[in-house]
Order: structure tokens, then sequence, then C-alpha cells
């Protein structure tokens, strides 16, 4: 088999930035299994934009080496022309969804190439049994949850059947049903013989499926070779989160916020129904649940964000229905899941200030110590919208808690994160706790939710289905055969 990628002495720099790679050599031969991982900022995401030639003629920027994909010189054809070569999935689903529904979607793709109307239904259907998306077929992306818009974009993707299918961080937002699913139809894909390259930070369960695999540090290989091997490299770079034993520790008895018999719908679906739970004052507990199980419509509902169907939402004690969002700022901080929908400044300090300014919560020493824990010192005069996703996300969490909310509400903060950093917020947020924060978590990290939260509230189809130790729910074979926990074994 002979190369089907072939990478030579790669640098590259987006235009006004600094060299972002640094002199990376890669092959890839035809049927292999490869991935790519690295810290936040690495290049990961930029070294994907390359095989399918994004990188220069859609970002521009300056390119030295040779780039070579199916014998095809990538700075000599255009993106069209490696369009039935490379199929790639980008790491913002968003970015990638642009039809009225899930079945425009997946077919968009297939009617550009030319397919006949049997073909594509056929195809379409396959996909859609392979990933569970039958039933969302009828659906706009725009009414999706996170997973969800990620499942749909593989599915655009793998329905095209390229040679070459390069996914950047297609776990991210998934939970772990789905996330088996696309690990499983991976497999699959490449055994058939195609050849797989897959971008991602969740690298526990993917380095038993690869072949080969790449490392990036700040534009360079740091680990270039077969997965056995790369865990020492990874823990060397603090690239899996060693999380510190959490201590439980006691919580009064003050409300801060209660939730009853809440429900919300969109015209005919319930997404949420009869919801009630109470958050204490200074609690930390994180929200479990599937794709589409309605955690983030409930995240929006406790802010003022949406409004319920059914029932009401009270902070310290008075019902927050005729509240603003605005007026709700000062005391609950959500940082959403996808950090594009939050940014409005033009400059990441800009953005990280502009809230606690507004509200006159200013403090130098808060502000020194946000600059440090988010890693923000060389990205403060930078525009957040050319960013990374990872770096995105940094920068939105950054700027909810620079407002000091009495209720810090994260949603999936983890997602697209390297260890170092899922480690470190992890600190941070036990160092909250001690300062009397109150933290709801929103997460598919069970690991990281076993690190920070001492209660799990699981939602299922827009039910409460549990809320207790994670330690007892985890060994319910009540929620085992709902689906609401997966198996010990199978978080990741």
């Amino acid at each position: 088999m002979g190369a089907v990628i072939r990478l030579s002495d790669i640098r590259y720099r987006y235009p006004r930035s600094g060299w972002v790679l640094q002199g990376i050599d890669l092959s890839v031969d035809s049927g292999e299994y490869v991935l790519i991982g690295g810290g936040n900022g690495s290049g990961k995401s930029t070294l994907g934009y390359i095989f399918n030639g994004l990188i220069p003629h859609h970002f521009g920027g300056t390119l030295h080496g040779s780039v070579t994909v199916a014998g095809l010189n990538t700075l000599e054809r255009n993106v069209s022309d490696l369009f039935a070569h490379v199929g790639l999935v980008l790491q913002n689903a968003d970015a990638q969804l642009f039809n009225s529904s899930v079945e425009d979607e997946i077919a968009f793709g297939l009617e550009s190439l030319g397919m006949q109307g049997v073909e594509i239904a056929e195809r379409i259907r396959h996909i859609s049994v392979t990933l569970g998306l039958e039933d969302l077929l009828s659906r706009s992306p725009v009414t999706l949850s996170g997973g969800e818009k990620r499942l749909v974009a593989v599915a655009s993707v793998l329905v095209l059947n390229p040679s070459v299918l390069l996914l950047d961080e297609p776990h991210g937002d998934l939970d772990w049903a789905a996330s088996k699913k696309v690990r499983q139809t991976l497999l699959e894909i490449n055994q058939s013989g195609k050849t797989v390259i897959v971008i991602e930070q969740r690298l526990r369960n993917l380095l038993a499926d690869t072949t080969g695999c790449l490392i990036l540090e700040q534009g360079k290989a740091l680990y270039q070779g077969i997965p056995q091997h790369v865990h020492q490299a990874l823990s060397r770079a603090n690239l899996l989160p060693n999380y510190s034993k959490r201590e439980n520790r006691p919580v009064g008895t003050e409300l801060l916020l209660t939730v009853r018999d809440l429900s919300y719908r969109i015209g005919e679906k319930e997404i949420l129904t009869s919801v009630s739970f109470d958050l204490r004052k200074g609690e930390n507990v994180a929200l479990i649940g599937r794709n589409g199980s309605g955690k983030t419509t409930l995240l929006k509902h406790l802010n003022g964000l949406l409004r319920p169907s059914a029932g009401k939402v009270s902070f310290l004690g008075e019902d927050i229905r005729g509240k603003s969002p605005c007026e709700m700022a000062a005391h609950v901080g959500l940082s959403f899941q996808n950090p594009n929908d939050q940014f409005f400044k033009y400059r990441v300090k800009d953005e990280v200030l502009v809230g606690p300014r507004k509200l006159g919560k200013l403090r130098q020493e808060w502000t020194k110590e946000i600059w440090n824990v988010f890693d923000l010192h060389g990205l403060l005069n930078r525009s957040p919208y050319r960013l990374s996703e990872g770096e995105k996300k940094r920068v939105s969490l950054a700027s909810i808690l620079a407002m000091r909310p009495q209720l810090l509400i994260l949603d999936e903060p983890t997602s697209g994160q390297d260890g170092r950093f899922r480690e470190a917020l992890a600190k941070l947020l036990a160092e909250l706790e001690n300062l009397d924060f109150t933290l709801f978590i929103a997460t598919h990290d069970l690991e990281f939710a076993h690190a920070v939260a001492d209660r799990w509230i699981v939602l299922h189809d827009g039910r409460v289905v549990a809320d207790g130790s994670p330690e007892d729910l985890c060994g319910d074979e009540r929620l085992l055969k709902l689906g609401a926990l997966p198996p010990p074994e199978s978080a990741d």
C-alpha cells in the first residue's frame, strides 16, 4: 500500500500570526487509522485543514513544504478537486450545517455529486440507522442539541464514502452511547479499506483502534509512532488528566435556586417534563444525560433565557419569571456549550472583561487569576473568533467566571479541552467551592464529573430520573437499563 497523504517539512502560519506548524513530516498509507492529538492550540485542526486544501486556498497565510493527497499536489489543486478524496468533519458542527432539515443536510453532498434519487435515499436510510438518526431526519439542525448536531455532521460526510475520512473532534459533544456508535462505525469503515484520520482530545478508548498516532506540541511533533508507546509521551506532557481525590465537604441548608414542576415544549414536542430539584448554596452539582435529553434547554431556564411552559424557577426564594437575563447575569452566569454563540467583542481581553465592567465587579487580583488559570496571556489581543475551538471554550468560561456570579453554570466545559485544562479546571472549581460559589455543570465527561461533583442529577428524555451521589447512581441497574448512565467500563 502506498502513501495516500504525504506531508514534507510543513511550516504554516495564518495571516498576521506566528508559525502554527513548524516542520511536520507525515506519511499516511492507504487503509491506515491515524490519531492526531495534542494540547489546545498545538496545531491539530490547522494540520487537518492542510489535508484537503482549505490551507492555503481558503485560509490564506504562508505554507512551506509539500503536500500530496492521492498523488495530487494540493498547492496546484482547488479544494473542489480534493472533495472526492478527503471528507472533513469540522470541529464546530454549526459551521457545517446549513440546510433546513437533517435529511437535506445528509443529502446535500450526494446531490452535489450528481447521484440519483434512489441511491441517495438508500444511503440516507443506511447512515441514519447506523448512527441512530431516524427520528431526527425531519428536524431542522438548529433545533438539535450539540451532540445531535455533531452526529448529523459526521453522517453528512460518512455518507459520501470518501477514500480518506478526516474527523476533527468527532466525539467532542457526544454522549457515551453516540460516541460508541461513531467509534464502531469508524472501525468498520477502516476495516473496509478506507483511510481514517481522527483529531481528538478524548484519547483513551481511541488508542486501541488506531494503527498510528501523531501528538503535537506547539506546532511540532511530540510523538510519532505506534499507539502502544504513546502513553509515556502523553503523561509526560500532562495530556491525560490526573485528578486529585475529591474530599466530601459539608454543605449548608440555605437554598439558592429551586426548580418546581418545570415543563417546556416547542410546538407539539415536549422537551422538559415536570422537572424539580433544589440547589443549595455552596454545592457543586453535575447534570448528566444523553444527547437530546434536555440538559442545555434546562440550563437556559435558570437565568431567564427561556421561559417555562409550566412550573417556575426561583432564585433566593424569588420567582425569576419577571426578570430579564441581563438582570440575572449578576447572580447566575451561564457559559454556553458553543462558545461562538457567546462572543460579541473583537478582542479576547474585552470579551472577558465586558461583564465585570458593566456590573462594577472589575477586580485586578481576580482578573490576574483568570488570565493565569485559563492561560490567556498570549490571546488577550487576538479576536475570539479567530481562535481554535478549544481556545474559544476557555475564553467563554473565563468571561463568565470573571463576573463572579453566585451560581456558575457550565455547559460541557471540557468539550474540546486537553488534559491539562481539564485538570486545571477541576482544581479551580474546588477552589471556587471553598469561596462559596455554587456550581451546576452539564457534562458527558463522567471522569470529570466524578472529580468535581458530590451530587449528580440525571436527566433522561426531559425528566429527572435520579438525584444522588455518583457512587450510588453509577451502580443503579435501573439507570443502566434505561440507558441514562453507561456501564462503568464505557465511560471515557
